[in-house]
């Protein structure tokens, strides 16, 4: 009797399976899953990221603003000088 004709299955169907599995559990070992404290914790710090963005955004609009506010004071007092100047003359 001839068996080799009859060995026509693979040696180990489940090959293929275990091969997957080992990848897949490869990929579950590269990236952990997150956790909702974690993401919480992500969500806040970027919040506060935020609200610190917009504070210094603020600061330097204020700063902005005061330095145009003492240019207009210095050009209005030459202004001023000049219009005394012109009453002394007269």
């Amino acid at each position: 009797m001839d068996v080799s004709t009859t060995q026509s299955h693979p040696s180990n169907p489940n090959k293929a399976n275990s091969t997957f599995s080992k990848k897949k559990k490869k990929s579950s070992e590269v990236s952990e899953p997150i956790s909702s404290t974690s993401l919480i914790d992500a969500i806040t710090l970027l919040g506060h990221n935020i609200r610190t963005l917009e504070l210094i955004r603020s600061i330097a609009s204020g700063m902005l603003i005061q330095e145009k506010v003492q240019t207009l004071y210095m050009s209005l007092g030459e202004i001023e000088g000049l219009t005394n100047d012109k009453q002394l003359m007269h």
